[in-house]
């Protein structure tokens, strides 16, 4: 069964209208697109669908469902931002599931708010301003608000688990090999197994030419394997061009592992279909 849960349209950071990733969707076989908007934040972050624009977005999405409900299943998503005090949208009217993601640290210092996965010269600045270049004190901290969100707000879906590499290239800036990271990426295994969260495959870094590898590494996927946590393979898809970039790919890994299914929102429900 082909689909994706992980959609950016221009209601926040995507290129495109939602109709143009039915679309594609629907050219493509897709049996269902979920749609997830970057969830409005509290300051105006330039990528994040505005506040305003939400019910609009919501509504947009309902008559898409109503005008190709012969034609494939369409829903209603968010993506959330986990952060201190971050708002809950997991039970706003209209929104069918949620994405949950850290894409933000605070910089207290400076009382602003730094992007994890963004430019590299802010990345360099999110090291350098609030953790005094100790990278490890940044990668646990990202994966401290990721359980702490799994804890208290768990989603349906954790978002690009170690997004925190993308700005990694060449372990420029801290080693996965090491005991310590690893150690901690298995800690966050286990939070989400224990709230039975699906974890996503996504695809998204690779179609934009930010990682060689999918979100996640190949070497937690195993790991997920191991510990029996559902997955979705997800394209996160900026343009409608890219709603199954690195799928027969990443199909094959996944199956090279010893995956058998993944969790997809179908007719209404989570369950487990074949790969």
């Amino acid at each position: 069964m082909l689909a994706t849960y992980h959609t950016h349209s221009s209601f926040c950071d995507g290129a495109m209208m939602p109709e143009d990733y039915v679309q594609a969707a629907i050219r493509k076989g897709f049996s269902a697109i979920g749609f997830t908007s970057h969830a409005p934040f509290f300051f105006d972050t330039g990528w994040t669908m505005k506040s305003e624009k939400l019910s609009e977005y919501i509504g947009t999405i309902k008559e898409l469902k109503e005008k190709y409900k012969n034609r494939i299943q369409i829903y209603t998503g968010l993506e959330t931002d986990f952060y201190p005090d971050s708002r809950d949208f997991r039970d706003y009217p209209g929104i069918d599931y949620t994405i949950g993601s850290v894409h933000f640290i605070y910089d207290e210092k400076n009382d602003r708010y730094l992007t994890v996965d963004g430019p590299p010269d802010e990345f360099r600045e999110l090291l350098g301003s609030v953790f005094g270049g100790n990278a490890r004190a940044l990668v646990e901290t990202y994966y401290n608000q990721l359980v702490e969100m799994i804890r208290t707000q768990p989603p349906d879906i954790a978002g690009h688990l170690d997004v925190i590499k993308k700005n990694n290239a060449g372990n420029e800036y801290f080693d996965e090999t090491e005991i310590w990271y690893r150690n901690k990426v298995e800690e966050v295994l286990c939070i989400i197994r224990e709230k039975n969260i699906t974890v996503e495959i996504n695809t998204g870094g690779i179609s934009r030419g930010y990682t060689a590898e999918m979100y996640p590494s190949e070497w937690i996927l195993k790991l997920i394997r191991e510990m029996d946590i559902p997955v979705v393979l997800n394209s996160d898809a900026h343009h409608p061009d890219w709603i199954d970039s690195y799928y027969s790919e990443a199909l094959k890994i996944l199956k090279r592992l010893g995956f058998s299914h993944q969790r997809v929102l179908y007719n209404g429900r989570w369950q487990n279909v074949l790969l």
